[in-house]
């Protein structure tokens, strides 16, 4: 049996509630990664071997020489599934990790990564990773037989920084492979109804975003925005507007009348997620992972292609896209329905996936796909498991999301006491507020007072037995003791 640790936020069966979810960061700042990370953890879970999650310690925090040891002592395999992980503002985090690969003496398996520019696919503008990315995909090449990219753009850089090219596999975004060369999308309608069910994903930073989802939003009643990223997460909870984002056309705030009809969604775990989508006629954006999950789910979809990194990608899968770096004209979704063709897709996908299998052959990980490996642990799992309902927004008509963040306060409310940043540091020492009256400070005091009594009880009765020692047989010691049980069960 190996034991294989895997770059994840968790494991695929664990529910975690959306609150935690974002205050813990347990997917990484956007729900898309759990795309990638779950499916390499499908393909690997085969018996007997046994898949833990790192919980992406290993970028989180500068690695330590215990993290390491650790890891050399009690894992056979550290599986890295990445994603667009050459660009700038990863850059500390790539260098936590290769700090942390550097002094590993396991294998290490880097599957999916890639890099991200804009979509004039320039080098350029990788000026400030080259470093760092030389150190990292050197140090996993010492430990790996090839690294696992996601396109040829991301390939041709490591070849410009001097890798030489038969260490790099490309092998696209792992996401895609869920269900194995045998995915099958059904066809694209002939045409959308008024009250066709769509679902839009984006990303707010793309120039004039804002008035074609506003737009989108206004032509068509049923489509929903499902978002990603942690931002989309706090807006949902608590109402919170992007920090970032000053278009108020973006659905970045709770003014805007897709927040305010309750058309967003998110989902915290990838099994709802494609539940939901299933239910779609169609999907578009520029997620990249929002229109896989839609494809996933057996959806038609076509990616609006905003950089490098969706392009390399949508061009390596032949996923139907069209290049959409800045939305200067209006955009009819009837038009991107008709440019959907899914024959590439489907056309390319098994040998698409050959390559990725071969890819992990290759690098001694054994998966599904394999004949004769049993499988059957995860499948159980995953039918045994329940996940979160999607995140609403405030404005449901039900409150049932406003019922559900005050639960939530509620039970976090002694916690908060200690740490809110509006509470009120009394001048004098106080002991801690119960609520005067309250049935906590009833408990509370009923609690002390018992066990004050206890104590006075068992104080009594352990001086007497001092006593009986130098004076009594050891038949009334015997009796004492027994009381002292009978008190402490009771």
């Amino acid at each position: 049996m190996a034991r294989i640790l895997i770059r994840a936020g968790k494991d695929p069966f664990t529910a975690v509630v959306p609150e935690t979810t974002l205050t813990q960061d347990v997917f990484n700042s956007n729900s898309g990664n759990f795309l990638f990370q779950h499916s390499v953890w499908k393909a690997l879970d085969v018996a007997p071997h046994e898949l833990v999650a790192n919980s992406t310690l290993s970028e989180r925090r500068a690695a330590t020489a215990d993290d390491a040891a650790r890891m050399n002592d009690e894992f056979d395999h550290f599986v890295v599934p990445m994603a667009n992980s050459f660009r700038a503002d990863f850059a500390d985090k790539l260098d936590n990790l290769a700090a942390l690969v550097e002094q590993l003496t396991i294998p290490v398996t880097v599957i999916g990564i890639g890099a991200q520019a804009p979509a004039d696919r320039s080098f350029d503008a990788l000026a400030d990773v080259r470093d760092v990315t030389r150190r990292f995909v050197a140090a996993v090449l010492e430990r790996s037989a090839s690294i696992g990219v996601r396109g040829e753009f991301t390939r041709d850089f490591l070849v410009d920084l001097g890798f030489p090219g038969d260490s790099i596999d490309v092998i696209g975004c792992p996401s895609l492979f869920l269900h194995g060369p045998d995915l099958k999308v059904r066809d694209v309608p002939a045409s959308l109804a008024e009250d066709a069910a769509l679902g839009l994903n984006l990303t707010p930073e793309v120039p004039g975003i804002g008035a074609f989802a506003t737009e989108q939003g206004a032509r068509h009643p049923n489509l929903t925005y499902v978002g990603q990223d942690q931002h989309d997460l706090r807006l949902l909870l608590w109402g919170v507007p992007h920090p970032h984002v000053t278009d108020p056309l973006v659905p970045a705030h709770l003014r805007h009348p897709l927040y305010q009809q309750d058309r967003m969604r998110l989902f915290v775990d990838t099994w709802s997620w494609y539940d939901f989508l299933a239910q779609q006629d169609f999907v578009y954006g520029t997620r990249f992972h929002g229109n896989v999950a839609a494809l996933l789910a057996g959806t038609p979809a076509l990616m609006l292609a905003h950089d490098s990194r969706t392009l390399e990608l949508a061009e390596y899968h032949r996923m139907p896209h069209r290049l959409q770096p800045r939305f200067d004209e209006p955009v009819r979704v009837e038009d991107l329905l008709e440019a959907t063709d899914l024959a590439p897709f489907h056309e390319a996908l098994p040998e698409r996936f050959d390559r990725y299998a071969a890819f992990l052959e290759r690098n001694g990980l054994e998966h599904r796909w394999q004949p004769g490996r049993d499988a059957s642990q995860f499948d159980d799992r995953l039918e045994a498991a329940s996940f979160p309902p999607a995140v609403h927004t405030l404005a449901r008509p039900d409150l049932g999301e406003v019922a559900a963040r005050l639960d939530w306060l509620r039970h976090a409310m002694v916690i908060d006491m200690t740490r809110h940043p509006k509470r009120y540091d009394y001048p004098f020492d106080t002991p801690a507020y119960q609520g005067a009256g309250s049935r906590h400070a009833r408990l509370a005091d009923q609690r002390d007072e018992r066990a004050k009594r206890q104590q006075q009880r068992i104080d009594e009765l352990t001086a007497r037995i001092d006593r009986l020692e130098r004076v009594t047989p050891g038949g009334l010691l015997v009796r004492l003791a027994r009381r002292l049980r009978a008190l402490f069960r009771g």
